[in-house]
């Protein structure tokens, strides 16, 4: 299975767990971590995101303002992972979310209002490597220890 595959079917089991219509992701680091690594942060002083992420059974929305938009297209290529679109002037953003939630029964790794908190679920599941991920930190605990190496030797 791969990456990007795995990581849904986490969150829809985690969804179905707690009897959710959604999950919506507001952190930077979950963003970067349910796309496979999109940057979604202008400040990086700052763990809310750019843009939110709301899965459903059926659904995966990118909920972003019209400043971001062709950024998360163009860079991040985040369509061609089956995200639908929902762009919002740069000023009303959080008015989207809120009709798109509204009488929904809602989990957040940032929680606000009467959303279901999963911040530990959510850290929970980004704790919990895929293949994929243990790979690249092997392949970077490689590349740290030659680097390491080469200054010592220097």
């Amino acid at each position: 299975m791969l990456e990007f595959d795995l990581k849904q079917t986490r969150l829809i089991s985690l969804l179905e767990k707690h009897q959710l219509d959604g999950i919506l992701l507001r952190r930077a680091s979950s963003f970067a971590w349910a796309t496979c690594g999109a940057a979604a942060y202008v400040n990086v002083a700052t763990t809310a995101a750019t843009a939110a992420l709301l899965i459903t059974c059926s659904q995966r929305y990118l909920i972003t303002d019209n400043i971001e938009a062709p950024r998360f297209e163009k860079e991040e290529n985040l369509r061609t992972q089956g995200w639908e679109f929902l762009v919002n002037p740069w000023h009303n953003q959080a008015d989207a979310i809120g009709k798109l939630t509204q009488g929904k029964n809602i989990g957040a790794d940032l929680p606000s209002g009467e959303e279901f908190d999963l911040t530990g679920a959510i850290s929970h599941l980004r704790a919990h490597f895929t293949p994929d991920e243990t790979a690249r930190f092997r392949m970077l605990g490689h590349l740290c220890a030659a680097a390491m190496q080469a200054a010592v030797n220097q």
